[in-house]
């Protein structure tokens, strides 16, 4: 089974079927194309990305931008 990085606080999260996720479409960020930035799992042209918890999922919902930053650094658990 392979393993994503959940981008608010840097935890290894499971790909799985019941892992909790959200779709981006890169389109819509205008630093999604940074260097450096978290990356989630390609998928129909958007990126998938994975978290260890409801919390991270929320925080990420209401400012993925702020996560993507090339200079952001994981909080950590």
């Amino acid at each position: 089974m392979s393993v994503a990085v959940d981008p608010v606080c840097g935890m290894e999260v499971q790909v799985a079927p019941d892992a909790l996720t959200t779709l981006l479409q890169l389109s819509e960020l205008p630093n999604a194309t940074q260097p450096g930035r978290h990356q989630g799992v390609a998928e129909g042209g958007g990126e998938r990305f994975y978290f260890c918890g409801r919390g991270c999922l929320l925080d990420f919902q209401d400012e993925p931008a702020r996560f993507l930053d090339a200079g952001f650094q994981p909080s950590g658990m």
